[in-house]
């Protein structure tokens, strides 16, 4: 089979996968209170669980990315789903806290060591420069659609088992075997060398000195604010469920669904939309500005609505156009490699030091988070997203340097 065609279905095999693997390090911004029920711990304890894997991820964003630039994306593709999948099962024990941080790190080493600079690099290498905002946004997109029907399957199951532990157990096993199966398959029909010929060549690879020059590049630099502009406000999503709950009546199965909804099918619009646009202008910063403007918009929306549960559409609403936000910063966020003509070799590295930055706001914000809640309640959420609010106004101006970065950089390079 021609590769052009063989690429969609390694491509969906993929996404399956991806829908699903993200449940674990970041089962708390879908299933906050089935959590706190299952482990019993606070909400400062919970924000210790994000913060270790914060910690841990930031440390091995860079290091991945340069390890996605010297082995194989395939290989480091199938070590992390199948490693996932079985610090899952380790799940099913319901262990204390202690046992549950050592757990959170290795799931910063199986979704972000060994995974998230390989699988930024398999996306661009399914294509040529001219198909990457249709690739980003399309693997983004598929992984939405598998995303919310297996959201949608757990919750199914969470809820007519009776919303316990034993029900909270076979989420969680749903979860690992959707990781694994489809992992198995793509190990078997993935030819690497189909997608980058020149794979295992010494010119394709990255070296030690690479890194400075990379670490040299301005253009790296200014990617990793806009990104962290842009996940702050993505961390705060986990914060919608409970302040749903507690000040706008929402029944916690609804917030689930919710939380399904605005995480996997908003992506199905958010993802293949800021991809198409950033074809057809030729400009990802120009995207991701209007991002950062719906952001705006939404925390607006949250910090002027009054506590009346009849608003909590309002709320709803906003919490949709935060993950708008995210999705369609994701969908650009490491164009601008390909835009300022930077070779392929590369993509790993920088992705890897952008991600180090732009998603460093792990390392604190659940953990300060979850403190300015249990200390203050409905003034803490306020100061979240005020928070947030700030950080998309930093991400419109970063934009603007953005753009020039590009431009600069591509005429350097040329």
């Amino acid at each position: 089979m021609d590769f052009k065609k063989k690429r969609w279905i390694i491509i969906l095999l993929v996404t399956i996968s991806y829908g699903a693997v993200w449940q674990f390090p970041y089962m708390l911004e879908t299933y906050y209170i089935p959590v706190q029920q299952a482990f019993g711990f606070t909400n400062e304890q919970i924000g210790s669980m994000m913060t270790v894997f914060g910690i841990v991820s930031v440390i091995l964003y860079f290091p991945g990315g340069y390890l996605s630039d010297k082995f194989s994306v395939k290989a480091l593709i199938t070590v992390s789903y199948l490693g996932t999948a079985a610090l899952g099962f380790c799940m099913l024990l319901i262990p204390p806290l202690p046992i549950m941080l050592v757990i959170q790190f290795g799931f910063a080493v199986t979704t972000i060591f060994t995974f998230w600079g390989a699988i930024i690099k398999f996306i661009r290498i399914m294509g040529d420069d001219s198909e990457q905002g249709k690739l980003y946004g399309l693997f983004f997109a598929f992984s939405g659609i598998f995303g919310a029907l297996e959201g949608f399957a757990a919750t199914a199951l969470y809820s007519g088992l009776g919303e316990n532990v034993t029900a909270f157990k076979a989420l969680i096993i749903f979860f690992a075997l959707v990781v694994a199966v489809p992992t198995l398959i793509f190990f078997v029909i993935f030819k690497e060398k189909e997608a980058l010929p020149d794979t295992g060549s010494e010119e394709s690879k990255v070296n030690l000195r690479d890194l400075g020059k990379v670490l040299k590049m301005p253009i790296v630099w200014i990617m990793a604010i806009v990104v962290l502009c842009a996940y702050i406000p993505k961390s705060s999503q986990s914060y919608f469920q409970p302040y749903m709950s507690e000040y706008f009546a929402v029944p916690v199965a609804w917030i689930s669904v919710i939380a399904i909804f605005r995480q996997q099918v908003v992506r199905l619009v958010a993802n293949p939309l800021a991809g198409w646009l950033r074809d057809k202008i030729g400009a990802s910063s120009i995207v991701m500005r209007i991002a950062f403007v719906i952001g705006i918009l939404a925390f607006a929306m949250v910090l002027f609505t009054p506590l009346n549960p009849a608003l909590a559409w309002v709320i709803v609403t906003s919490l949709c156009l935060v993950s708008a936000l995210y999705n369609i910063s994701v969908t650009c966020s490491f164009i601008p490699i390909s835009e300022a003509g930077i070779s392929a070799k590369y993509t790993g590295t920088i992705s890897g030091f952008v991600s180090c930055v732009g998603y460093s706001s792990d390392i604190w914000f659940y953990k300060v988070g979850g403190g300015m809640i249990d200390a203050n309640g409905f003034s803490g959420y306020q100061q979240i997203f005020i928070l947030c609010l700030v950080s998309c106004v930093v991400g419109i101006a970063a934009t603007f340097v953005l753009k020039k970065s590009i431009l600069k950089t591509k005429t350097s390079n040329h």
